[in-house]
């Protein structure tokens, strides 16, 4: 860890930044463990499971953390339509996505985060967008289109432009969910705004998810799913989830959110190695505007517009 704290000092990133880079890594890489797991598990079992288990971790950490599940009227009606929309809306198109293309695919459509939050941060007033802000943002979503544009003629698994367009419409709410959440971080942790927000989202997926639960053949379903559906839950929502909103409510949406262009990268890369899909010579040269744009979007200046609001 010490060894990792003095590379990221050398290259002038934070524990902020050294938290980012691992939830894009962890994110890329659930891309691949997800369709490893739907082999043997329908779409919705599979993520009723791993949302029962995310949520009843995130309950505990809350409670042995010393905080409170109260919280204000207000907020918490806020909370429930974040829930809705950034853990119902969102994972049954994340996961239905997932499930129709390819691994690869899901991760180069994600790419296009950063630029929809920077509208809407801009739209919204939550940041002031800077030249650089928008620089970084179009370079890293130039790399996108580097990726995409110079992808090689498909072999093996190929992706579907039904599933294409569910993973934009999850990649979409992902993107209202992280900015509608900031002015929530002003005032909450970034434990309790997810804990809070997933717990109603598990609700919402309750009626969609127990019935193929309950279809699932579960005598089929091997050591090595139970080991993804423990990553993905642990890691690609607890962990992931947390570390994310920690860096929003840190340094802002435009920032944290240029992060997730590095998604197509590691997705791509497992994608490759794990599942066979093809790799392509463009994704040097994307990779490298991508992490242009990150540099340039470093140097953000968001000036938060919104106040913090008192309790009750």
């Amino acid at each position: 860890m010490n060894r990792l704290h003095r590379t990221g000092k050398r290259l002038g990133l934070d524990s902020n930044d050294l938290g980012l880079l691992g939830v894009v890594l962890i994110w890329g890489l659930n891309l691949t463990i997800v369709k490893v797991a739907l082999r043997d598990v329908s779409p919705l079992a599979f993520n009723g499971v791993r949302f029962a288990l995310a949520t009843s971790t995130l309950l505990l950490l809350l409670r042995s953390f010393g905080e409170s599940y109260r919280i204000p009227r207000t907020d918490a009606l806020k909370l429930v339509g974040l829930g809705f929309l950034g853990h119902t809306a969102y994972q049954i198109f994340f996961i239905e996505g997932v499930a129709a293309t390819t691994a690869s695919h899901a991760a180069l459509i994600f790419g296009i985060t950063p630029v929809l939050v920077a509208i809407l941060s801009l739209v919204l007033g939550h940041e002031y967008v800077t030249g650089a802000g928008w620089a970084g943002a179009v370079l890293a979503f130039g790399g996108e289109y580097l990726i995409i544009a110079g992808k090689a003629p498909a072999v093996g698994p190929s992706p579907s432009p039904f599933g294409d367009l569910l993973v934009l419409a999850a990649a979409i709410c992902w993107c209202f969910y992280t900015v509608l959440a900031r002015s929530l971080l002003s005032r909450h942790s970034p434990l309790k705004v997810t804990t809070i927000s997933m717990s109603w989202g598990f609700l919402g997926l309750l009626p969609v998810c127990v019935p193929a639960m309950l279809k699932q053949d579960w005598r089929n379903v091997t050591a090595k799913d139970w080991a993804a559906t423990a990553f993905s839950s642990l890691f690609a929502l607890v962990f992931s989830y947390i570390l994310w909103y920690r860096s929003v409510h840190k340094v802002g949406n435009v920032r944290t959110a240029v992060y997730s262009n590095l998604v197509p990268v590691t997705g791509t890369l497992a994608g490759w190695i794990f599942l066979g899909e093809r790799l392509y010579p463009a994704l040097g040269l994307g990779a490298a505007a991508i992490f242009a744009g990150i540099v340039l979007t470093r140097r953000q200046r968001g000036v938060p517009e919104i106040a913090p609001e008192p309790e009750g």
